[in-house]
């Protein structure tokens, strides 16, 4: 089980919990911490499926 846990996979994980206290701490920017831990997810999700982007043909070469 700890052997799949990786660098990435624990800095998307400081950043969700961070985003969470901090929207806890402040009721006004609530909408944008959400908005960080969605971007940070996101591209963490981005990143394990690069085959989607090979797939795609949307290819920057």
């Amino acid at each position: 089980m700890l052997s799949c846990i990786t660098v990435r996979s624990v800095v998307v994980i400081i950043l969700v919990i961070g985003a969470l206290v901090l929207a806890i701490a402040d009721h006004n920017f609530r909408p944008t911490f959400g908005d960080l831990a969605k971007v940070g997810v996101g591209g963490y999700l981005g990143q394990l499926l690069p085959e989607a982007n090979k797939r795609s043909g949307d290819s920057f070469k």
